[in-house]
């Protein structure tokens, strides 16, 4: 379960691959190569082959994990096979996507404190799989290394939001509810769905707002985290608070109401890393990644996504211009190799 329940890493890499075959038998050697390196370099031990070894020697929390399509088990067959959690993302309305970052029948998620561990890995990882298959897309992202505050566990995205802050936390019944897949004879049992969105931020016409209309279109404040009306990150959102004029606290537009999980079985556990793609078009290119990990997006995902793409303020400064989603299947002891049964 690494790369899911542990602290998140300070840089993380997400790489799309599709297979040049459609086959189940190269499916199952690209899991197995992924397996063995990732065996070797979370060790601090070269992989097999490594030309670089002396980089392999720092992992610095490094964590490898995979993830399979649903398309990739439709195009060798096995339809069978797919989970039904792993359901189909529906295009919302406010989605523009863009080239090249959509749905890839492999994924890779290579997680490391040190960014020059994490290339080095991302680099042996794709070259080993060159002649299974091809990359479509790499994108890195960061988190600060500190706490957005004190005592948090949450970290400031580019809009300088304090961005994670009601997450199940790890070792928590609710966290295995929200994330993970049951106990079974299936061969996504103890696995997890993930959804990435790329999501760019349009910093221009958000840094006009004031400090007080931005954070009325979150519902929290900048400096603190807390929910408008509230004192500290953690305390809960007043939904039916009112101000001295009788008007409510939180608007009925606000990010936080609009995606606001009622139940656990609507819960995401989110990981949001920062991108900085450069300048496009005279202004920055810059967002976020964020990686969604759920036992059934059909309960939590896709509900909160149709609600945000149809009322959330918020959608006037943000443009998700990529999504993805993949079955990360669970550890393997010793010896093992991820997610083999799929393709047995």
């Amino acid at each position: 379960r690494a790369g899911v329940a542990p602290a998140p890493t300070t840089y993380q890499t997400f790489v799309g691959l599709d297979l040049r075959r459609a086959s189940r038998d190269d499916a199952a050697a690209a899991l197995r190569l992924v397996t063995d390196d990732a065996a070797r370099l979370t060790q601090g031990a070269p992989a097999l082959g490594d030309t670089e070894p002396e980089i392999a020697a720092n992992p610095a929390g490094l964590t490898v994990t995979a993830g399979i399509a649903r398309q990739l088990l439709e195009r060798v067959g096995l339809h069978d096979r797919i989970p039904p959690q792993l359901a189909p993302i529906p295009a919302f309305a406010t989605d523009r996507f863009e080239d090249p970052w959509e749905q890839t029948d492999l994924l890779l998620q290579v997680g490391s404190d040190d960014p020059l561990t994490l290339a080095h890995t991302v680099r042996m990882l794709t070259k080993d799989l060159s002649t299974l298959t091809t990359v479509r897309w790499v994108q890195p992202g960061f988190r600060s290394p500190s706490p957005a505050l004190p005592g948090s566990h949450a970290s400031r995205n580019l809009m300088g939001q304090v961005d994670g802050t009601v997450n199940p936390r790890a070792g928590t019944p609710d966290f295995d509810e929200v994330v993970w897949l049951p106990d079974g004879s299936h061969w996504w049992a103890n696995g997890t769905v993930l959804v990435l969105r790329r999501i760019r931020m349009l910093l221009d016409p958000w840094e006009i707002l004031d400090r007080s209309a931005q954070e009325a279109v979150i519902g929290r404040r900048l400096d603190t985290g807390a929910p408008i009306g509230a004192m500290v990150e953690s305390d809960p959102v007043p939904f039916d608070g009112t101000d001295d004029r009788g008007l409510p606290l939180i608007a009925q537009d606000a990010h936080v109401r609009v995606a606001h999980a009622k139940t656990t079985p609507e819960m995401i556990l989110r990981r949001p890393y920062s991108y900085d793609a450069g300048m496009r078009d005279g202004t920055n290119d810059v967002g976020l990644l964020f990686a969604a990990y759920m036992q059934d997006p059909r309960t939590s995902f896709i509900p909160m996504q149709q609600r945000i793409a149809a009322s959330d303020a918020f959608n006037r400064w943000n443009t998700t211009i990529g999504s993805a989603s993949y079955l990360l299947p669970g550890g393997v002891p010793e010896g093992g190799v991820i997610g083999e049964a799929a393709f047995a």
